[in-house]
């Protein structure tokens, strides 16, 4: 996907802040703020990965978000066809488990 940023004044370089309040069981809370501290680490360096966060529908792990503040739409996410992951990325520390 390309964007034109001529198109209108709100583009997707534009830096937006807004406020996640998350509620969830203690024990998940780890690997939830793992995985965004391996986000913005990445991020920060520049650097191109995979993240997985496995998630087990029938544990315990129902986290509850809300969003506030200038937060655009959410994606829909991506198709195991639209990701090639590295056949090296589980070795990378890039597997968050709340399941």
């Amino acid at each position: 996907m390309s964007y034109d940023r001529s198109d209108d004044d709100r583009t997707p370089w534009e830096e937006v802040t807004f406020t996640v309040t998350c509620t969830m069981k203690r024990r998940w809370a780890s690997q939830f703020l793992g995985m965004l501290k391996r986000m913005q680490r990445l991020g920060g360096v520049g650097a191109s990965r995979n993240l997985t966060f496995f998630s087990d529908g029938d544990g315990d792990y129902r986290p509850k978000f809300e969003v506030s503040g200038n937060a655009p739409e959410p994606a829909e996410g991506l198709t195991a066809d639209d990701v090639k992951p590295d056949a090296d990325e589980f070795s990378r520390n890039n597997v968050f488990d709340a399941g």
